[in-house]
């Protein structure tokens, strides 16, 4: 599975026109600009929870409820996570594949969900735990897993963020 997963980043990796310069498998592509190509796929995408499990390896069920699924986005140099109870955000930088963040802030609202405030717990912990960003695709859509240290990953199914990004279903351009 992980090979699975290493193969598919490569692929992926590769269809971002990273430079023939580029000398380690795991190092974020760049473009010609030298802005991580990596950042610029992140920040093409809406990201929706799809799935998540435990350092066990089980469905973290608590996170997926009535309430629109668990959401990050990210900006130049910030990430953002809602439909949790609190607004979350900071400052990111992407080192040797991981997602780092500093100064997270987030709102300081109380949430009879209890669904809502087990997003907060969760998505604030991984978050800050320099989890490793995993870009893959299912049938063409683009996931990412955020894995961290402590065995938890949450997968996110991208939507695009541009409208005109979306393909037309009909194949016309």
């Amino acid at each position: 599975m992980k090979a699975c997963l290493l193969l598919l980043s490569l692929v992926l990796a590769a269809c971002m026109s990273a430079p023939e310069s580029a000398t380690h498998a795991n190092a974020p592509a760049t473009d010609d600009t030298g802005t991580p190509a990596l950042s610029a796929a992140l920040m093409r995408h809406h990201w929706e929870l799809r799935d998540a499990v435990d350092g066990d390896n089980k469905r973290i069920d608590a996170l997926f409820g009535k309430a629109p699924p668990l959401q990050i986005d990210f900006t130049a140099g910030r990430v953002n996570a809602s439909h949790a109870c609190n607004r979350i955000g900071g400052a990111y930088t992407i080192v040797e594949g991981h997602l780092v963040t500093t100064d997270l802030m987030q709102t300081r609202m109380a949430c009879s969900d209890p669904t809502l405030m087990k997003r907060d717990a969760v998505i604030t912990s991984v978050l800050q735990g320099r989890p490793m960003l995993i870009l893959t695709s299912d049938s063409g859509s683009p996931l990412l897993t955020l894995a961290a240290e402590s065995g938890q990953s949450l997968t996110f199914a991208g939507k695009p963020s541009n409208p005109a990004d979306t393909p037309d279903p009909s194949g016309q351009p």
